[in-house]
Order: C-alpha cells, then structure tokens, then sequence
C-alpha cells in the first residue's frame, strides 16, 4: 500500500511538474513566428496624397519580397512614383528590389481628408506682366476669392487637420507596431503642404531620411532641389510667403518635382502662357505621363533609402 501510494505521489507531482514546464515552453514556441510578423522596415514613406484623390483607394504592394502592403490612401500619383521607383531599382541594381525594405503609409482621412472646393475655371486672359500674374495666383490660390465661404473653409480646414495629422498618425503609427523607422515624406500638391513643417520635427528626432514632393504650391523661387524647371523656377503659388520648400528643409536629402507648364509651382508669365496654349498644364501629370526627369526623381529616392538601410 505504501509503495503505491508513493507511485501515485510521484505520478502527480510528474504531471504537474510537466504542466508548469509546458506553460513556459508553448509561449516560447510561437516566439519567432510573432517576431516574424512585427518585422520593421528601414524605412517608411509617408505619402500624402493630392486635393481630392480620395477615389482609386487600393492597397498595394510595392514588392514581393516585402511583407507589407499599404493602406491605398498614398492616392494614384504617389502610388505610380512608387512602382516606377520599384521598377527603376531593379533595372540599375541588378534585379534588386528597393522597396523590400520600405513601407508606404499613406495619410488617412481621419488624419489628411484632401479636400478641394469644386469650383468653375474663372476666365482670365494670359497675363502679359508679372503683376497680372499675381492677380491671376491670387484668382487660384485662395478659394474665398471664387467660391462660397463653405468651399474655401472645407480648403483651409483640410489643410489644417492635415497638418496636425501628419505627426499623429506617425506617432499612433509607432505606438501600434513598436517600429522607429527613418521617414521619407512624399506628398502632392496639397499634400506637400502639409508635409512641409515636419521635415524639422523629424529631422530632430534623428528619423528623417529625405523629401519628395510634386508639384508644391510652397515652392520658393529659384530652390536648388526643384527638378524640371530651368534654375529652379519662379517659385509656387504660395512660393513667396516666408514659409516655403527652402524655409522649412529639414534635410539636403530633398526632390521638388516641378514639371514645366505646372503653374501651381512654377507661376511665371511664359508658364501661364504656355499651359492656356497647351490646354491647362502639367500639374496632374507627374508619373501618370512618363516625363523625362521621372528616373532622376526615382534614383534619389532610391538613394534616400539606401543611406538609411545600408549605413
């Protein structure tokens, strides 16, 4: 009786034993599967789109080797620049894949809502002077001079979220995955608005790894980064207020892709005159339309990220 009683004695004490031990080792079976998955990119662009894409929302992924897909809301323009950049890459670097280490976070409409006024095309003759110029920017730049109160508050106020929002997503961002990437910010039009004032607050926070803009109304006269127009240009719409693509550059890592005849960022009297022959211009065309200064674009991003993720 008592050699049974101590079988049963040590059978139990086996068992839990066991239990303990297999409470520590079945967590420590699914570690490498849950590390796999928080896996971090070197980089991260932060992509925001133009005044009112807020259609052709798809989720996309920039390459297969990359276990990442973005949210969609990098809109059409950022989204083509991103696959040219792609197929740029591996066409320089043998095969490679530059996005295999970038994510694309693009700007949500609880943090960037991208609106623009619908509104008629004023009629307006081709300036002659720099000062019909002026008036004719001012006609364009603010909507309160041709809309209702309604249209230009909408303007302003998506502007104004999207400011505030650029630094929150980031954050939420971080907090969500526990990822401190470097930041390419990449925004068109109104979106590089928004994105402007950030290149400082990233740049002191030791994450900001380049700029890429197109077609930015901040554009300031004559900016060494500016790609496509002669000597920099004659500045954006909003180019000429103290805060503009020179005033706000965080980094020498900067593209501001202006192509000729786009008015929003090269607002000069041949510019004009050119883009009411030409029947309005380039402002929507960047990567949409190939161009002949897409690949210079596409390989300074690739730089960009490979100063980051190959230091």
């Amino acid at each position: 009786m008592l050699s049974t009683y101590r079988f049963r004695v040590r059978s139990v004490a086996a068992a839990l034993i066991a239990a303990f031990a297999l409470s520590f080792v079945v967590p420590l079976s699914h570690a490498p599967e849950a590390q796999a998955q928080r896996r971090c990119p070197a980089v991260a662009v932060i992509a925001a789109r133009g005044s009112g894409q807020n259609g052709h929302i798809f989720p996309t992924s920039y390459s297969p080797q990359a276990p990442w897909v973005s949210n969609g809301w990098e809109g059409e323009t950022i989204r083509a620049f991103l696959r040219q950049a792609e197929n740029r890459y591996q066409a320089t670097h043998g095969g490679a894949s530059l996005m295999k280490d970038v994510e694309v976070i693009g700007l949500e409409p609880r943090y960037y809502p991208a609106i623009y006024p619908e509104y008629e095309v004023p009629a307006v003759s081709v300036p002659a002077t720099a000062a019909q110029a002026a008036l004719i920017a001012l006609e364009y730049a603010l909507p309160v001079l041709r809309t209702a109160r309604r249209a230009a508050t909408e303007f302003t106020g998506s502007v104004q979220v999207g400011r505030a929002g650029v630094m929150r997503q980031i954050n939420d961002y971080e907090a969500a995955t526990g990822c401190h990437p470097s930041y390419v910010l990449s925004g068109y039009s109104q979106g590089a608005m928004i994105l402007l004032e950030h290149e400082r607050t990233l740049a002191r926070r030791g994450q900001l790894a380049g700029a890429v803009y197109f077609g930015n109304p901040n554009t300031a006269p004559g900016d060494p980064a500016t790609v496509g127009v002669p000597g920099g240009g004659a500045g954006g719409m909003l180019g000429f207020l103290p805060f503009n693509s020179l005033s706000a550059a965080g980094s020498t890592n900067r593209v501001n892709y202006c192509l000729p005849q786009d008015a929003v960022c090269d607002l000069s009297v041949p510019t004009l005159q050119a883009s009411a022959q030409s029947g309005g211009g380039n402002h929507g065309r960047y990567y949409l339309w190939p161009s002949q200064w897409d690949n210079q674009v596409s390989d300074s991003f690739g730089r960009f990220v490979d100063q980051v993720r190959y230091r």
